[in-house]
């Protein structure tokens, strides 16, 4: 146990030294205004080049039509300014080799940006990393350092794209049990590799426990100035993820659940579920726009005491069971409470479980109105 703390005390010695190295060579400007104006009115492309069911999302013909070219004129329409485009790495990832790309995916993924950025919208490129590879990371100091290799190589790679349209995210989510010190290291030598290979990129970068809220207030500021910090927001779960089956609190065995919350409406859901845990979790739902607001404010306070710019990466509603007034309710409630306090937002997602399009057919999809009211668009 002491070996494995001082291996890690050493990591992020290392990781941190090597960072502030580079920083004190090339000591970045702040974000550029005209950047932070694009981070706003965002939604996430969930569920293609990442997440996809069944692993299908290494299919060329689903990563070349998914989406197609025209979607992307139809949100910019609609006022989207940007996307956030989850992307597995590990597609274009040897192991053997992680400073060089493998090229099987590549053109896809190019096409995918050629379409986004020509519609006018710009990008967030977040690295959706796959669960096995978080759990890696947490663990295995040399693959985290080839990750670094990795991430280094897919910087260069976008090097040629409008830095004013496109934005690198560090990775997705860490895991709740990643300790803040270890992901501290790991985003640093991310950051470093990244930084490298795209010195005048905006950066985007994280806290650990899923980009929470609580766990970015106890975050220092990277000594680099062209960052963004961001969060996830999707409290309470009880009401957000009501319905959905891959979460494991009881969440899926709820629907109807109102917001704000409604002592009626509460009771009468509890009343329905038989596992006494669920049902407490129900009887304790007590979420309204002002509780939204104090969640959000410790974010904004946080940032607004360090002067440094945030954004909210995700946010949104499970749509199988909630009633969709509340949703509506619920999604207008965050994005004002976000632009009040200056905060950019995407929301997930397009056209995935939490979703602002209707239909499922590429290509003949339409944005729902409600939604879109929602966003203030």
């Amino acid at each position: 146990m002491r070996g494995r703390r001082l291996l890690v005390a050493l990591l992020v010695l290392g990781a941190l030294a090597e960072f502030d190295g580079l920083v004190a060579e090339a000591q970045p400007a702040a974000v550029p205004p005209t950047r932070l104006a694009v981070l706003t009115r965002g939604v996430n492309l969930g569920n293609w080049f990442s997440q996809a069911p069944g692993g299908r999302q290494y299919q060329h013909e689903r990563l070349r039509h998914w989406i197609e070219a025209d979607e992307f004129g139809a949100l910019a329409r609609a006022g989207f300014r940007h996307v956030r485009f989850p992307v597995e790495f590990e597609m274009f990832f040897d192991e053997d080799h992680p400073s060089e790309l493998k090229p099987d995916f590549l053109a896809d993924f190019d096409l995918a940006l050629d379409h986004i950025l020509g519609a006018g919208l710009a990008v967030v490129v977040d690295f959706h990393a796959r669960e096995d590879t978080k759990k890696r990371l947490r663990t295995d100091d040399a693959f985290v350092a080839k990750v670094g290799l990795l991430w280094g190589a897919v910087a260069g790679h976008l090097a040629g794209r409008d830095p004013d349209r496109v934005f690198l995210e560090t990775m997705n989510e860490p895991l709740g049990d990643m300790a803040a010190p270890r992901w501290r290291a790991i985003q640093a030598r991310f950051f470093s590799a990244m930084r490298a290979a795209a010195p005048g990129r905006t950066i985007i970068v994280t806290a650990t426990r899923w980009d929470a809220i609580d766990e970015l207030a106890k975050l220092e500021p990277l000594p680099d100035g062209n960052v963004v910090y961001t969060f996830h927001f999707y409290s309470p779960m009880v009401f957000t993820h009501q319905g959905a089956a891959w979460v494991h609190n009881g969440e899926r065995l709820v629907a109807g659940l109102a917001f704000p919350v409604a002592p009626a409406n509460r009771a009468a859901i509890a009343g329905g579920l038989a596992d006494p845990k669920i049902r407490s979790m129900v009887l304790a739902y007590a979420a309204d726009r002002d509780v939204l607001a104090e969640q959000i404010s410790l974010a904004a306070q946080w940032a607004g005491s360090r002067h440094v710019p945030l954004y909210c990466g995700e946010f949104g509603v499970y749509t199988r069971a909630a009633p969709p007034d509340s949703r509506q309710r619920w999604l207008t409630a965050v994005r004002e409470l976000c632009e009040q306090r200056g905060i950019g937002w995407a929301m997930w997602d397009y056209c995935g479980g939490f979703r602002v399009a209707l239909g499922d057919t590429p290509g003949d999809r339409s944005l729902d109105p409600t939604c879109l009211q929602a966003l203030g668009l």
